[in-house]
């Protein structure tokens, strides 16, 4: 499992190519919000699904629930942690962590948090972490020693009022959506403010996933776009928007081995979106 891991494979210039719709994906035959989608190997994805409380294994090809597991609390948000682990935000202040084995998913023990959380993502044999209240990011250990923290009484100015969605470069940096300052700041490996970028195509900004030492991809709702964010220039380009069936994008993940984008929108549905690099 975990064979389709980030950066391992070359990452295409996203403003060179273009994504093309190639079909709607069933993830489950019954109706669920799909908080998070994140792409295992070049042929599953794990899906979050916050209405059954349940982490799903998905064939993203054929489409259909390989395996499930229950995850009580409401699983928010899925990283990768390393070979065979995942970790699930929980809204319970909690992180539960999942073994993928052969088609399986099973818990795999739970790390308790001093706050609520929604964003997630690794770096290295850490934990990065998102909160609301107060609007911070934090890094844990898996044992759950808080290493760094990152607010805005840290930097002395309002850097944060909703961080939501984190991703990991392959340059060990870190970058926060911020739905409410309409704002993607870049983090060093230590929490250190390095540059915030803003553009009016990243208002309404949800999840990102970086694809690439300097390319990113990021959901704008407001906009109905996904946009291609290059963090060296600071360019911004939109890649898909409603034209292309896009409305309101929630969740999206990237597969580089089948060079396909996988998107799931802020709504029940049973469907995902998939579109290929043309």
């Amino acid at each position: 499992m975990f064979a389709c891991k980030r950066f391992l494979f070359s990452s295409p210039d996203l403003t060179t190519l273009k994504f093309q719709w190639q079909q709607d994906l069933q993830e489950d035959k019954m109706e669920c919000y799909m908080y998070d989608i994140f792409v295992v190997s070049p042929t599953e994805m794990l899906v979050c699904d916050i209405d059954q409380q349940k982490v799903k294994l998905v064939n993203s090809t054929a489409g259909g629930v390989v395996a499930s597991v229950s995850v009580p609390g409401g699983p928010r948000r899925i990283c990768r942690l390393s070979d065979g682990i995942a970790a699930v935000s929980l809204a319970t202040k909690k992180v539960q962590f999942i073994k993928l084995e052969r088609d399986s998913l099973t818990l795999d023990g739970v790390l308790n948090v001093n706050r609520d959380i929604l964003g997630i993502t690794s770096l290295e044999t850490c934990l990065v972490t998102s909160s609301f209240d107060p609007p911070c990011v934090e890094m844990i250990s898996v044992g759950g020693k808080v290493m760094y923290t990152l607010d805005n009484q840290k930097v002395g100015l309002e850097l944060f009022k909703r961080p939501n969605f984190l991703t990991s470069s392959r340059d060990s940096c870190i970058y926060v959506t911020d739905c409410g300052t309409k704002t993607v700041t870049k983090l060093d490996n230590k929490l250190n403010m390095m540059r915030t970028y803003t553009d009016p195509s990243l208002h309404g900004i949800l999840d990102i996933e970086s694809i690439s030492r300097d390319q990113l991809l990021v959901c704008s709702a407001d906009n109905h776009n996904i946009v291609l964010l290059n963090t060296r220039t600071a360019n911004t380009t939109i890649l898909l928007g409603e034209q292309d069936g896009l409305k309101v994008p929630y969740a999206l993940t990237y597969c580089h081995t089948q060079r396909k984008l996988f998107i799931a929108p802020c709504d029940k549905t049973t469907h995902i979106q998939v579109y290929k690099l043309v």
